[in-house]
């Protein structure tokens, strides 16, 4: 996928799931429920995390050549989330949402950085297993943020928001 297309499906993403959490009240961010047992903090705390493992994953590409990311070694997905979450739970609000809109605008200038054959060619890094590197992107950010802006629009539908 051109490098364009990639950053455009990041911003769109990203763009989609603030229209889903737009207008909602103090309280309602902290309303239990919205994925499983997560509030909107939780769901973005839980964004934050995995995009941030995306961002150190592409700020350390020539040594990742040599050895597997820890991104890809993440084999129980659900422990590393329960894990991530025990983390971020008494993190205050404002700081989740900095870090929300900061590891995102991080996250655009690394794929800004990355030139077309690191991000498309499916043989540079065999720990991608078959997949060119814009797949760790758009699986890890794009898609993620797809998914949970969905959960949340759910959500705010069945309570009435």
């Amino acid at each position: 996928m051109p490098k364009a297309e990639v950053i455009e499906g990041l911003r769109q993403a990203r763009a989609a799931l603030l229209s889903s959490i737009e207008g909602l009240t103090a309280d309602q961010m902290f309303q239990m429920g919205v994925v499983g047992v997560w509030s909107i903090k939780d769901v973005l705390a839980h964004l934050v995390s995995w995009e941030a493992e995306l961002v150190t994953t592409l700020s350390q590409l020539e040594q990742q050549k040599k050895g597997v990311p820890r991104i890809v070694e993440i084999e129980d997905i659900d422990d590393w989330n329960a894990e991530q979450y025990s983390l971020n739970a008494s993190r205050p609000f404002e700081t989740v949402l900095e870090d929300f809109h900061g590891v995102h605008k991080h996250l655009i200038r690394v794929v800004e950085s990355l030139d077309a054959r690191t991000l498309d060619d499916n043989r540079v890094f065999s720990w991608m297993e078959g997949e060119p590197l814009s797949y760790l992107i758009l699986e890890n950010a794009t898609w993620h943020e797809e998914e949970h802006a969905g959960e949340i629009r759910q959500w705010r539908e069945a309570q009435g928001f």
